[in-house]
């Protein structure tokens, strides 16, 4: 029962970011079958970071001890930062591998960090649910994180729409590329950032004594503030 609902909820969630990402894709004119066609590298790189994310964390405690059951994913633990970055480079391979250009209709780095970042928080509020089915994401006073991460989700996925609504309103789109990956990468790490404390200590991992998923997001706070302050190119 677990593993059926963990599944099919994963698989909504990335139908639903996938969708979301095609919305933005059309309204900015950008080549469809150019995102379909990089559409499997940014998610199988991204299940393959977040599945590394998670057993890297919880080696020394679960994995060391049975490395196969590193690949039962299906009994949960995903790492949302193993998850982004692993798509970053799906992406990147796949454009080279697919062999797309800046001079493609499938627009340059920016424009497709936005498309795929674009549909993630709606993505993440749907995937929170299967944490929910799996017992886990609940915090040291038994908060549930899992809720409270998915409505920030939808609230940042909200955000975002608005954006890409306001900007196709005009006759010229006036967003500079990279703005929404940015608030998105400013977004989820403040939503994270401030979230983690009420973790118990015992499911942190650490890095220097530090949260792992803290310094993550500190560095994509720093990342997305680069996207948008950076001069229009």
């Amino acid at each position: 029962m677990t593993f059926n609902l963990y599944g099919l909820i994963l698989g909504l969630a990335i139908l639903a970011s996938f969708q979301a990402s095609l919305w933005l894709a059309k309204e900015r004119k950008v080549d469809i079958k150019v995102v379909e066609g990089l559409f499997w590298w940014v998610v199988i790189g991204g299940i393959v970071g977040a599945r590394l994310y998670h057993v890297v964390d919880k080696w020394q405690e679960i994995y060391s001890l049975n490395p196969q059951s590193a690949f039962y994913i299906w009994n949960g633990g995903l790492g949302i930062w193993g998850a982004i970055i692993g798509g970053i480079i799906g992406l990147w391979l796949g454009k080279r591998f697919l062999h797309y250009g800046r001079n493609d209709k499938g627009g340059g780095r920016n424009e497709l960090l936005d498309i795929v970042f674009f549909g993630l928080p709606l993505g993440q509020a749907i995937g929170r649910w299967g944490n929910f089915f799996n017992n886990e994401i609940i915090g040291k006073n038994s908060e549930p994180l899992f809720l409270y991460e998915s409505v920030l989700n939808l609230v940042l996925f909200g955000i975002l729409v608005w954006i890409a609504k306001r900007d196709s309103s005009t006759t010229v789109g006036m967003t500079k590329r990279g703005i929404i990956a940015g608030i998105y990468l400013i977004g989820y790490g403040l939503i994270r950032f401030l979230l983690e404390p009420l973790r118990p200590d015992s499911i942190v991992w650490k890095i220097g004594g530090l949260p792992a998923a803290q310094i993550f997001s500190a560095a994509a706070l720093g990342i997305g503030a680069y996207l948008i302050l950076r001069k229009r190119s």
